[in-house]
């Protein structure tokens, strides 16, 4: 073990960051110790201003995660890459706080999608009500998809996860189920891979 950590530590940033992307969950670990203090110099900009300094660095641990699984070498170095994330992440979850505050959520939230499919249990989670983060988390998955799908997917995939029937969708969109199905297999297939980055960031803060 103390062999492997060496191993790591001597590696490069942009190293971690490529066996990150493919998987390896002790590079996250390293590429999040070294970049930790930054998040720490960027949430003390918002600190003396909003709510709880812990919450903030949790957010901006978020940002280093997208920054790692988002990172594509070439256009910046990955350490402005990383600030920018951090800081960005941070300020999308203050505007979320302000916007909660003013209509706190009531309606339970279901996300099948972002739960890990290697758990043994598979009861539905009816009435589960998410903490913060969660929600914040959820909204910014939310908020990725609108930016992939079309109009008419979002609306399927939006009514798919509150477990809406498919007769109920087919009506609502004014088409038949097999044309529902063929919709939600095309819809997974185009978020596979926001789906797969959002379940690894939401494992990784749940252990944090």
């Amino acid at each position: 073990m103390l062999h492997l950590k060496f191993k790591f530590r001597t590696k490069s940033t942009l190293e971690l960051v490529k066996l990150s992307q493919e998987g390896i969950r002790e590079s996250v670990d390293f590429v999040v110790e070294r970049y930790y203090p930054m998040v720490l110099k960027i949430s003390s900009k918002y600190y003396s201003v909003w709510g709880e300094r812990e919450d903030l660095i949790q957010n901006g641990l978020v940002g280093i995660l997208k920054a790692i699984y988002y990172y594509k070498e070439g256009k910046s170095s990955f350490t402005s890459f990383v600030w920018k994330s951090i800081d960005s992440e941070i300020k999308s979850f203050l505007t979320y706080l302000n916007r909660r505050k003013n209509k706190m959520l009531t309606d339970s939230i279901k996300v099948d999608l972002l739960n890990d499919e290697s758990s043994e249990d598979k009861t539905p989670d009816v009435g589960y009500e998410p903490n913060m983060l969660d929600e914040y988390i959820f909204e910014e998955f939310m908020k990725e998809c609108r930016n992939i799908l079309t109009d008419e997917e979002m609306k399927i995939f939006e009514m798919h996860i509150q477990h809406v029937p498919y007769k109920e969708i087919s009506r609502c969109i004014g088409k038949n189920s097999k044309y529902v199905d063929n919709s939600l297999q095309r819809i997974k297939k185009k978020l596979k891979a926001t789906v797969d980055i959002y379940k690894k960031i939401r494992m990784y803060i749940s252990v944090v």
